[in-house]
C-alpha cells in the first residue's frame, strides 16, 4: 500500500527530489503539487533522527490516512452522547458498542440515540479508570467546562470527543478553565473548542479584560501522575494561559507521554501577570518521553495589544518580554515537531534551566516554523550557569520575519540564542527576511559564552535577507567570555544585506570555523568584526578560517520566498494576517496539509535549493 510520506510517526528528511521540483514550480498550484501521486510515494523513513527522542517514542494510537487519531471505543466502554439543543438529562441513555442505536461507528450514530443535554449530567455516568467515551454533538454550544475521568491504560483510554458532522463543539467557559482537572491519566480529548468567550475582545460575547483561569492546568499531585494524555484537534482561545507542571517529591510522580498535536492555541493574555500559550515546569521530572508538541498552531499568545507604556507591565493585556508562545523551564525529554509559532508577545519558544548542570536535557526542535514576534528561540535565558542544557537538537526550522510587528515595541529581532549548552546540534535552519527598518538590534544566532558551553556544532544553516538600519547586526554573534570547548561553526551560508558584520567574534579559544560561505554588501568588504576592528575576507581567512568561501548567490533560485508569497500562491491572501486566518480554519474536518509547517518549510527551502 502506498503511504503518504508526511504522515509517518517518525521524524524524517524529505527528499531533495521534491525540493528540486518545488523550486521550479512557483507558478503551479501547490495543492496539486503536494498531493500528486508522484510526490506522495513511500519513503525509507529513518528509525532514528535523534539518538534520544522521536515521535514514535510517545506511543501514539493508530492514525488515519490524514494523520488524525483513529478513535475507538472498547468492548466494555460506556458511550454517552451530549446534545445541548436536542438532548435531555432526564431521558439520556448509556450505550455500548453493540447497541443498535450506535451502529457500526459510535462517532456517527443513528438519530435514535437519546443524548444528555448538559455535560455535567453526562459526566456523572463516566467511570473512573475505564475506557468510557463521552461525545459532544458537532456544532453545539455549552456554557460549561469539561472534567475528565481517568482511562484504564495507554491502549484503553477514556475519550472525550465529537460525534456527527460540522464545526467543533464549543465550550464557552467565561473566566473559568476549559478543562478543570489537575491530574489526568490515559485520556484523549479530541475535536473540542474551549473558549474564554467573556475575555475575547475580538468575539461577540466580550465582557471585560479581567483575569481568568488557564485553559488547562495539569499538575502531578496526590500520588497520581499526569500520564498518557493526548489532546488533539482542539482550540484554546483567550485564556490566561495553559499550564503543565511536573514535580517529583513525596507523594508525587513524574509525568510521561503528554502529547498535544494539531491544536490551535491562540490569544492567551493577562491584564495583570505573566501569560504564555503553554507553560511547562519540569523541575522534578527525570526525563524520558515527557512532552510532544506536534503540528500545533500557536498564534498571538501572551498579549492582546501592542505595548504602549514601555514599562513592561501587563496593563490591558499589552505585550511584554515576559510572555511567549511557549515557556519551558527545566525540561527533559521534550520534542517539538512541525509546529507553527506565530506573532508571539516576545519569544516563539523560551527555555530556561535554573537548577544547575543538565537541569534541561534531551530536547529536540525539528521542522517548526517561526514567524514574527521579536525572538524565535532562546535556550539559556534567566540565570546563568555552566552546562545547564544537555543534548539539544535544533534542526530544519524556518525563522521568517522575526521582528515584523514589534509587539513589545522593542527594536530587536533575534533568531536563536544559545547559552550554557553541553552537547548540541544546530543544523539546516533558515533565518530569513527581516524587513522592518525600525529594527536596530538583530542576529540570526547568538552564542553566549558567559558561563560554560561545550561540544556544539552549527552546520548548514542559512542567513539571508536580514537588515538592521543604523544598528547592531551580526548573523553570528559570539558574546561574553567564559569557558568554551569544541564549538564548531562549519558549512553555513551567510548573506549580509544590511552593511553590518556577518560575524562578530573576538577570538575566544574553543571555537573553530571551517568551510563557511560568506557574502556582504559592505563596499570595503569588511564583513567581519573582531576585537574592535573590522576585517575583510582575507584578514578573516588569515586569522580564523583559512578555508572560508565566497557565497555564490546564483545557486539560490528563489531566496525571496516567504510566508506572504506562499499564502499568495495558495490563493488565500497575501499577508501574515491572511496566513493566520487560514490557519484558524484547520481542523480534522477541514485539514489542509499545505498549511502545515513541514510543507511550508519545504517550499521556502526550495528557494535555496534545499
Amino acid at each position: 500500500m502506498k503511504k503518504n510520506l508526511y504522515y509517518s510517526k517518525k521524524i524524517f528528511t524529505l527528499s531533495f527530489g521534491v525540493f528540486a521540483l518545488w523550486s521550479c514550480s512557483s507558478d503551479t498550484d501547490l495543492a496539486e503539487t503536494v498531493n500528486s501521486d508522484e510526490n506522495n510515494v513511500e519513503q525509507d523513513v529513518p528509525e532514528q533522527v535523534t539518538s534520544f527522542l522521536n515521535v514514535s517514542d510517545f506511543e501514539l494510537p493508530e492514525q488515519d490516512e490524514n494523520g488524525f487519531t483513529v478513535l475507538k471505543a472498547q468492548s466494555d466502554s460506556r458511550i454517552i452522547y451530549v446534545h445541548s439543543s436536542n438532548g435531555n438529562d432526564s431521558t439520556g441513555e448509556i450505550y455500548g458498542v453493540d447497541s443498535p442505536e450506535v451502529g457500526e461507528n459510535p462517532f456517527a450514530p443513528s438519530d435514535d440515540i437519546k443524548a444528555y443535554a448538559t455535560i455535567a449530567a453526562a459526566q456523572e455516568n463516566m467511570r473512573d479508570n475505564q475506557a468510557d467515551v463521552l461525545l459532544l454533538a458537532a456544532g453545539e454550544v455549552w456554557n460549561e467546562s469539561l472534567k475528565l475521568t481517568h482511562g484504564k491504560s495507554i491502549n484503553e483510554r477514556s475519550i472525550y470527543g465529537t460525534y456527527g458532522e460540522g464545526n467543533r463543539p464549543e465550550l464557552r467557559t467565561g473566566y473559568a478553565s476549559g478543562i478543570t482537572n489537575l491530574q489526568i491519566t490515559n485520556v484523549i480529548v479530541s475535536g473540542i473548542k474551549f473558549w474564554a468567550h467573556s475575555r475575547d475582545d475580538e468575539g461577540a460575547y466580550f465582557e471585560s479584560l479581567q483575569a481568568g483561569d488557564p485553559g488547562f492546568n495539569f499538575y502531578n499531585d496526590l500520588g497520581r501522575p499526569v500520564l498518557n494524555v493526548l489532546i488533539e484537534d482542539c482550540f484554546f482561545r483567550s485564556y490566561t494561559g495553559n499550564v503543565i507542571t511536573g514535580v517529583v517529591d513525596e507523594g508525587k510522580v513524574k509525568m510521561e507521554k503528554i502529547v498535544l498535536r494539531r491544536n490551535i492555541i491562540s490569544r492567551n493574555y493577562s491584564p495583570s501577570s505573566h501569560s504564555q500559550g503553554l507553560f511547562y515546569s519540569g523541575s522534578g521530572d527525570t526525563g524520558g518521553t515527557t512532552i510532544l508538541l506536534e503540528e500545533n498552531i500557536f498564534d498571538h499568545n501572551g498579549w492582546r495589544i501592542q505595548n504602549t507604556t514601555g514599562d513592561m507591565s501587563a496593563d490591558n493585556g499589552q505585550a511584554v518580554f515576559f510572555n511567549h508562545n511557549t515557556y519551558f523551564a527545566n525540561a527533559k525529554g521534550v520534542l517539538f515537531y512541525g509546529n507553527i509559532f506565530l506573532k508571539s508577545s516576545s519569544m516563539g519558544n523560551k527555555w530556561t534551566a535554573n537548577n544547575g548542570m543538565a537541569s534541561s536535557r534531551d530536547i529536540a526542535l525539528i521542522n517548526n516554523l517561526y514567524v514574527d514576534g521579536e525572538i524565535g528561540i532562546s535556550m539559556g535565558g534567566n540565570e546563568s550557569g555552566p552546562l545547564r542544557f544537555q543534548n539539544v537538537m535544533i534542526s530544519d526550522n524556518v525563522f521568517s520575519n522575526i521582528g515584523k510587528s514589534q509587539p513589545t515595541n522593542r527594536t530587536l529581532a533575534w533568531g536563536l540564542t544559545v547559552k550554557d549548552w553541553d552537547g548540541g546540534e544546530v543544523k539546516n535552519n533558515l533565518f530569513i527576511h527581516q524587513k522592518n527598518t525600525a529594527i536596530t538590534n538583530m542576529f540570526a544566532v547568538n552564542i553566549n559564552t558567559e558561563s560554560e558551553s561545550r561540544n556544539i556544532s552549527f552546520t548548514n544553516n542559512i542567513a539571508y535577507g536580514l537588515t538592521s538600519e543604523g544598528g547592531s547586526l551580526s548573523l553570528f554573534r559570539i558574546t561574553d567570555e567564559g569557558t568554551v570547548g569544541n564549538i564548531n561553526i562549519s558549512e553555513n551560508y551567510m548573506y549580509e544585506s544590511g552593511n553590518s558584520a556577518i560575524i562578530t567574534y573576538d577570538g575566544e579559544s574553543g571555537f573553530t570555523f571551517s568551510k563557511n560561505n560568506y557574502m556582504g554588501i559592505n563596499p570595503n568588504g569588511e564583513w567581519f568584526h573582531s576585537n574592535g576592528n573590522s576585517m575583510d575576507i582575507d584578514a578573516w581567512r588569515s586569522s580564523y578560517e583559512s578555508d572560508a568561501e565566497i557565497l555564490d548567490l546564483s545557486s539560490w533560485p528563489e531566496p525571496e520566498r516567504d510566508v506572504d508569497g506562499y499564502i499568495s500562491m495558495l490563493g488565500k491572501g497575501s499577508s501574515i494576517e491572511d496566513f493566520a486566518n487560514s490557519l484558524y480554519e484547520q481542523s480534522r474536518n477541514n485539514w489542509d496539509v499545505n498549511l502545515t509547517a513541514p510543507y511550508i518549510n519545504q517550499w521556502i527551502k526550495g528557494g535555496f535549493n534545499r
